[in-house]
């Protein structure tokens, strides 16, 4: 049995606008005594395409049913009480298809208008005076307006974060680039591979650049396998016990120390107690103790990002924890193990308090030429650094020009800067190695 017509309401009249939208003007405006003559005449008009940019919906493809007092004006533009959606360009068998949503819009006009008439007639779909009903035409896979709102959020968070960065990157840069042009009339080779001569008023910094490198590459044999082995044992070994709890407690602490403390730690341990004196060990030691926890945690987490499946698997063929440890876990986590060694690398290069009292000296005079050059520093010698060379140069030695000054510290932040690349570079390499 098919619904009973509504019959029109006196001094009301119902306005077809195509092309109204909120968009732009509209194109045609013609009044209907009756809801159900306006959406035939939706039916029975022929929608033309008009240029559509970046998938917005073209004026042309709306229609727009107003409820007004007949005699009255009505204007287009208003936010629309209900919205429908249907595809214009759908073929359409005459049958109801589609919500009239977004997501799933009407396919095509006829049925666009089925539905909408049904549901007068239902008396679910009813205007008021002042009251608009909006059709917009919908494509299927475009995106719908809430799609559109949140890739415009999307944007400007985006553009946010950038100008975050930006802000955090460009007083580094600008720094970096004052630094270098302060330091250029000394920047040469000869700076680099002569020692300072003239009370340190001139020639270059050879003498604390290999004290640098011997200091990082000692304390690193110190700290590497410690820091590695104890990582291990953290993750895979150590239990859920008051005493690997202590232990976690005490590297968590231990990176938070500041490096005057473990300078003043270093004086009392290695240089009285274990009687190293002011010396390159002594100072390796120390320094090797401040990275601890650098090295011990990012093994932690190498270790924990491998699967755990991978070593049932390595199990169940009958290996032991140590074989599956050796053979199975370190490889696959040796990309997050050589970054925290790298990366100690790079801070043990640029620290000065931890050496102050343990090992660095005002000056030492080193060969200048030959094998000695490269070897200038026993264990139980004292030896110069480039970071506290910097310091002795900028508040203790009269009469040191301003580019020997910023070429120190050029060549301390490159170094730096050199190593930490190198971190990253090994580390996309290994990683892009992973087969998981």
């Amino acid at each position: 049995m098919e619904p009973t017509p509504k019959t029109p309401v006196e001094g009301l009249e119902y306005v077809l606008l195509i092309g109204a939208g909120v968009k732009a003007p509209a194109a045609s405006e013609s009044s209907f005594a009756s809801m159900e003559e306006a959406l035939q005449a939706v039916a029975g008009h022929q929608f033309q395409s008009a240029d559509a940019v970046d998938n917005e919906v073209s004026p042309a493809l709306e229609c727009e049913i107003v409820c007004r007092p007949q005699g009255k004006t009505v204007r287009s533009g208003k936010k629309p009480l209900i919205q429908f959606y249907m595809n214009v360009w759908a073929s359409d068998p005459g049958t109801i298809e589609g919500e009239g949503t977004e997501s799933f819009p009407w396919s095509g006009v006829n049925s666009a208008v089925a539905a909408l008439l049904r549901q007068h007639q239902e008396g679910t779909l009813r205007l008021k005076p002042g009251q608009r009903l909006l059709i917009s035409h919908k494509e299927p896979f475009t995106p719908s307006a809430l799609e559109r709102r949140k890739k415009i959020k999307e944007t400007i968070a985006e553009y946010v974060f950038l100008a975050m960065t930006c802000t955090l990157v460009l007083p580094v840069v600008l720094i970096l680039g004052f630094l270098v042009v302060k330091a250029w009339p000394a920047l040469s080779l000869s700076f680099l591979f002569q020692n300072p001569t003239n009370n340190m008023t001139a020639g270059g910094i050879w003498a604390p650049l290999i004290g640098t490198f011997f200091l990082v590459l000692l304390s690193l044999a110190i700290a590497a396998p410690i820091g590695v082995l104890a990582g291990v044992y953290l993750n895979e070994y150590a239990r859920n016990n008051w005493f690997n709890r202590l232990i976690s407690l005490a590297v968590v602490n231990l990176a938070g120390v500041p490096s005057i403390v473990h300078a003043l730690f270093g004086v009392g341990a290695f240089v009285l107690f274990m009687h190293m004196g002011k010396s390159l060990l002594a100072a390796s030691c120390t320094i090797a103790v401040m990275t601890l926890p650098v090295i011990i945690t990012s093994t932690r987490e190498a270790l924990s990002s491998v699967p755990t499946a991978f070593r049932e698997a390595c199990w169940n063929l009958g290996a032991t924890r140590w074989q599956t440890i050796r053979t199975i876990v370190l490889p696959n986590s040796i990309s997050g193990v050589l970054t925290g060694v790298i990366l100690q690398v790079s801070r043990a290069a640029g620290e000065t308090a931890p050496i102050l009292f343990t090992g660095a000296v005002f000056y030492m005079r080193v060969p200048d030429h030959g094998w000695a050059s490269f070897f200038p520093y026993g264990l139980h010698d004292h030896c110069m650094a480039l970071s506290y060379h910097l310091f002795i140069l900028t508040t203790q030695v009269q009469g040191v020009s301003s580019e020997i000054q910023y070429g120190t510290a050029v060549v301390l932040v490159g170094l730096v800067l050199l190593v930490n690349s190198v971190s990253i570079g090994l580390r996309v390499y290994l990683r892009m190695r992973k087969r998981w």
